[in-house]
């Protein structure tokens, strides 16, 4: 295999002891091409493997935090912030295409009057300035019969609507804490949210 000179890049014969070209003495001279192939080939495969631990880590994270702000559990975060806010306008806009076929007014004063009432409950049992928490205690997709069931109320009460976009019904338990020094409380919310057209909405805040 030739040799070559480390310090010039001239070719060195078998027997030399320094470059012709340069002087440099062979012992301080990487002469083996394969050599400086392998070394290659093993920095490479280093930064591969580097790399795919990074992906794999990236792949785990976003797997285990983006579900959490996508889909139904996305939803969730957003009603619960608007629920806290006490922020109507957002709810009414995260709220199924089913009150499209109802007024305006009537979607408002639903949301105004359950989440207001719930509001009022924890300021009258912990006081005023309190601070909301909540715990998602399950989440379930509800059973055929009651699915059976709240699709006919939609249908009779909302007929031009197409329940058929409605392709998934699923309901979660959120456990609310109001809490003001040491004095708290604890009230259970049923969440219902429809997935119509592919996007998760809210049904009902009860």
């Amino acid at each position: 295999m030739s040799k070559f000179c480390g310090n010039c890049g001239a070719e060195l014969t078998d027997d030399a002891n320094v470059c012709d070209q340069c002087g440099t003495p062979v012992d301080r001279v990487s002469t083996d091409i394969q050599d400086q192939k392998k070394q290659k080939k093993t920095k490479t495969k280093i930064k591969l493997f580097v790399g795919a631990i990074a992906l794999i880590v990236v792949v785990v994270i976003a797997l285990n935090i983006v579900p959490k702000y996508m889909g139904y559990n996305g939803l969730l975060r957003q009603v619960m912030t608007a629920y806290e806010k006490y922020d109507i306008d957002t709810l009414v806009d995260l709220s199924s295409d089913i009150f499209y076929y109802d007024s305006v007014d009537r979607v408002e004063y639903y949301f105004e009057n359950n989440v207001g009432d719930d509001l009022d409950f924890f300021e009258s049992s912990v006081g005023h300035n309190y601070k909301l928490s909540y715990d998602i205690q399950e989440i379930y997709t509800i059973s055929g019969r009651k699915l059976d069931s709240l699709l006919y109320e939609i249908e009779s009460s909302y007929p031009d609507f197409d329940i058929s976009t409605i392709s998934q019904v699923k309901g979660a338990d959120i456990e609310i804490t109001a809490k003001k020094g040491e004095e708290s409380v604890d009230m259970l919310v049923q969440i219902t949210m429809t997935k119509e057209n592919g996007k998760w909405k809210l049904l009902l805040i009860e």
